[in-house]
């Protein structure tokens, strides 16, 4: 009679678990807007105005997005590639934001930063 019980309170915690995880958020996520992926992963080291910080900049100079290369030069897939696998110090997010996400965090660093250091 114990063994057949076991069974049964496997399922009842199952469904325990299954109901308090829907009540409390567990499970698919909505995707981030772009600003707002921008401002959760990015903003902390390329600033606000993608310039990064004056003194962080001296040391490296890729954290400056409106005067970077690849962004000037419009290559949303090495963007991609950046944001996705990272590049040296800078961490990839492939874990953290969806293909999806990556893809419009690319269009928007570009649509945002390249050119803004022009007159």
């Amino acid at each position: 009679m114990r063994a057949a019980a076991l069974p049964a309170a496997l399922a009842g915690a199952s469904l325990f678990a299954l109901a308090l995880g829907a009540l409390t958020g567990c499970g698919p996520r909505e995707p981030l807007a772009p600003a707002a992926a921008y401002g959760r992963y990015c903003d902390r080291c390329h600033g606000d105005d993608g310039r990064g910080d004056p003194k962080a900049v001296r040391l490296n100079p890729r954290l400056d997005l409106v005067r970077s290369l690849m962004v000037g030069q419009g290559d949303a897939e090495l963007i991609r590639e950046r944001i996705a696998d990272g590049h040296g110090a800078m961490p990839g997010f492939e874990r953290k934001l969806s293909a999806e996400e990556i893809d419009d965090l690319s269009a928007y660093t570009l649509d945002r930063f390249a050119g803004a250091g022009e007159p």
